[in-house]
C-alpha cells in the first residue's frame, strides 16, 4: 500500500514538474516582456525576491529596482510591491549597506527584510568544490525562502543565486508559491554567458540579455536593451 501511495505521489510531483517547465517555455515564446500590462482594476502588490551580489552586481540590481518601481510609467504602472526581501552573502557587507541606503532614501511603505546566506561559490573557486559549497547555501537559504514565498525572483548572476533559484522552483512545482525567475544577465557579459544564465536558462521564466550578440547564445536568451548604465 505504501509503495502505491508512494508511486502515486511521485507521478503527480513529475507531472507537476513537467507543466511547471511548459510553462516556464511556452510562456517564454508568448511573452515579450516579464512585467506584462495589468489592467489596474486587477493590480495587486506582488511579493518581491531579490539575490544581491558583491560589487557591480548589486548596484546593478539597485537600478533594475530602482526601474520596475519608477512611478507610474507606461510599462509599469501596475507594479507595486508589497514584499521587497532581498538574500545576500553573509560575507558581503558593502551590498548590505547599499540596500539600506536603498530602501531608506525610497521612503515608501514597503516591507523590507534582508537575509544572508553562504557564498555557493566563490571567484575562481574550481566546479568540483562548488557542488560541495552550492549544496550547504542550498540548505541555508530554505527558511529565507519559506518565509518570502516570492511571486517574483529577480536575480542577475552572482552565484549565490543559484540556490534560491532551485528553491523556489521546487516551491513553485508544489503550489506553494508563484515563483516566477527573472535573470537579468550583468552589462558586464558581452559575448558569453555567465555559469548562472548557463543554468537557469532551463528553468527561469525569462532571460534578459542586454548585448544583441549574447541573444545567440540560446533561444531562451531576450535582447531587450541596455538596462543599466
Amino acid at each position: 500500500m505504501i509503495c502505491v501511495v508512494c508511486a502515486i505521489l511521485f507521478l503527480v510531483l513529475f507531472t507537476r514538474l513537467l507543466y511547471v517547465l511548459f510553462q516556464v517555455h511556452y510562456n517564454d515564446t508568448i511573452s515579450s516582456t516579464p512585467f506584462p500590462q495589468v489592467p489596474p482594476k486587477f493590480f495587486k502588490p506582488v511579493r518581491l525576491l531579490a539575490v544581491a551580489g558583491s560589487g557591480g552586481h548589486t548596484a546593478e540590481l539597485l537600478q533594475l529596482l530602482t526601474a520596475a518601481t519608477a512611478a507610474p510609467s507606461s510599462k509599469s504602472s501596475c507594479v507595486s510591491f508589497s514584499t521587497r526581501h532581498y538574500i545576500v552573502a553573509n560575507t558581503d557587507s558593502m551590498s548590505q549597506d547599499k540596500i539600506e541606503l536603498f530602501e531608506t532614501t525610497r521612503k515608501t511603505e514597503t516591507n523590507v527584510v534582508i537575509s544572508k546566506i553562504p557564498r555557493a561559490r566563490e571567484v575562481g573557486q574550481s566546479y568540483l568544490t562548488s557542488i560541495l559549497t552550492t549544496v550547504y547555501s542550498q540548505l541555508f537559504c530554505i527558511p529565507h525562502v519559506l518565509r518570502a514565498r516570492p511571486d517574483i525572483l529577480l536575480v542577475n548572476g552572482p552565484g549565490t543565486c543559484i540556490p534560491v533559484c532551485v528553491f523556489v522552483f521546487l516551491l513553485r512545482v508544489i503550489g506553494m508559491c508563484r515563483g516566477r525567475i527573472v535573470y537579468v544577465e550583468s552589462i558586464c557579459r558581452v559575448n558569453t554567458l555567465s555559469l548562472s544564465a548557463k543554468i537557469l536558462v532551463f528553468f527561469a521564466d525569462h532571460v534578459l540579455v542586454q548585448w544583441p550578440q549574447l541573444a545567440a547564445s540560446s533561444h531562451r536568451c531576450k535582447y531587450i536593451g541596455r538596462l543599466v548604465s
